[in-house]
């Protein structure tokens, strides 16, 4: 695919037409073929890194049949009591901490799906399983491209020249976005800037004549760099106010600052109200590597301070979003999040107060097109004799399957075999989670043929 056809881009043409799109004007076309009712949907992508226990975040009530299952199995300290959960439906509740997501479970924006993994069977590595989500590629570690660098590519409704496609609100690319020349790393957008003081914008002019010169990877991503810096500059980052009164949490031990989650996702709320041409954002919320002392309860609760930290930021960052966009839908409608861990963890807690690495897991659905207020995929239970090695919750539905269909609906990208190789028809089960376009998944490579070696 040839992205590469790009022009100049500099500071001071854009200061004098004050045109985002005459400034960045042929700025790493794609092939596209229509754009359609779907071009304008953003998707952001949370990862929740470091193994979330979902069994804390989503427990059995008293009523529901695994209840006595649960407590048995969480005696060293992090079994929730039942009067403490949020109650949703079917005998389930969310953990305390997660109150702001009943109003999105209400308002039928977040679905849960439950039992989410690597399939056919578990990694329990950090760094392995989180690599593989990334890369789409279940135990393939050497994909040269992220699963959402591959959507981009193959997506055939996006325009063909947008100033901010991408972005990730940490200091360095994540797999996801692997060698997508387009994205923009930006954890603090009041300093993304050249590192000078003296002569900046003749070092940008000299930096866009560089780029404009050949039409590699580095070129394209460069001349992103610089347009993207330009937008950034534009925006006043520093009287932002949530619309709708949304209010994103602060942290316990300094009110005046926002949690660093809740920072990140009122900049992706601010550059998408800024209509800055974003397509999909991604960031992390880590922490969830609960050995020891795991504290679901508010005394010294770090799991119960996370939970909070994502649940305010999530329903906050909504509420900032339910305002028209300029395509007569609410942003909020325009916007569908995927929420989601690299694995879950064991069904038991352990001696210390912690849960330790395990499979199965909840993934969130949230936002425009998603079919809220319910629960998706089969239940294996947590008896002793539905556990996978009598100790995980066997995970029952691929993680590709979910993001396959919020592509497909949601998106209107079909292209299955090229943003996730080797996932097959018969491995793709959607659920239903998202409503949209009716499109078949298209699993024909046509370069299979080839990789037998017969050419």
């Amino acid at each position: 695919m040839n992205r590469m056809n790009h022009n100049k881009v500099s500071r001071r043409n854009f200061l004098k037409t004050s045109a985002v799109a005459a400034a960045v004007a042929g700025l790493a076309p794609r092939l596209t073929f229509a754009v359609d009712e779907y071009s304008d949907n953003i998707l952001v992508f949370v990862f929740q890194r470091g193994g979330i226990d979902g069994l804390s975040f989503l427990a059995p009530m008293n009523g529901h049949s695994d209840r006595g299952h649960y407590e048995t199995l969480r005696f060293n300290g992090t079994m929730i009591p039942s009067a403490n959960l949020q109650a949703l439906s079917g005998g389930w509740g969310l953990h305390p901490a997660a109150a702001p997501l009943v109003d999105l479970w209400t308002d039928d924006s977040l679905a849960i799906v439950q039992a989410v993994g690597l399939l056919p069977f578990p990694n329990r590595s950090h760094f392995e399983a989180e690599r593989y989500i990334e890369l789409g590629t279940p135990g393939n570690r050497f994909t040269t491209t992220g699963w959402l660098t591959r959507h981009l590519q193959s997506a055939s409704n996006l325009p063909e020249s947008l100033v901010l496609p991408a972005v990730v609100t940490e200091s360095t690319i994540r797999y996801s976005l692997l060698r997508e020349p387009s994205a923009v790393t930006m954890r603090y957008p009041k300093s993304f800037d050249l590192d000078s003081s003296y002569y900046e914008e003749e070092q940008e002019v000299a930096l866009a004549d560089i780029y404009a010169m050949d039409n590699t990877e580095l070129d394209v991503a460069g001349s992103q760099a610089l347009a993207a810096q330009t937008i950034i500059e534009s925006i006043d980052w520093n009287n932002y106010q949530p619309a709708n009164g949304a209010s994103y949490p602060t942290r316990l031990d300094n009110p005046g600052r926002l949690t660093s989650f809740g920072e990140e996702m009122q900049i992706i709320a601010q550059l998408i109200k800024e209509d800055t041409g974003l397509r999909v954002a991604q960031t992390d919320i880590g922490g969830w590597d609960t050995h020891n002392n795991q504290g679901n309860l508010p005394v010294n609760g770090w799991f119960y301070d996370n939970v909070r930290d994502l649940s305010a930021s999530l329903l906050a960052f909504f509420t900032d979003l339910d305002v028209p966009s300029p395509n007569g839908k609410t942003w909020a409608e325009r916007v569908t999040l995927i929420c989601y861990s690299e694995f879950g963890r064991r069904a038991f807690d352990n001696a210390d107060s912690g849960t330790d690495h395990g499979w199965g897991n909840n993934m969130l659905v949230v936002g425009g097109g998603v079919n809220g207020g319910q629960f998706y995929g089969p239940w294996p239970g947590i008896a002793p004799e539905n556990l996978f090695q009598g100790a995980d919750i066997w995970a029952q539905t691929d993680y590709r399957s979910i993001f396959s269909e919020v592509l497909i609906k949601r998106f209107h990208n079909n292209q299955l075999h090229y943003i996730f190789p080797g996932f097959t028809a018969e491995q793709y089960q959607p659920l239903g989670v998202v409503s949209g376009s009716l499109e078949a998944p298209d699993f024909n490579d046509p370069e299979i043929i080839f990789r037998s070696g017969m050419e």
